[in-house]
């Protein structure tokens, strides 16, 4: 895999944070996730 880097407001990290310690998955994971179903709603 590619390792990609972006820039997100405090806020954003928070809340992703939040979401992979309660799901217990990567910030990595999440952020595929939602990329690849952003993609295939196109």
């Amino acid at each position: 895999m590619r390792v990609i880097t972006f820039k997100a407001e405090e806020d954003l990290v928070t809340k992703l944070d939040l979401y992979a310690i309660n799901r217990r998955i990567s910030r990595s994971e999440i952020i595929r996730e939602a990329l690849k179903k952003y993609l295939e709603a196109e």
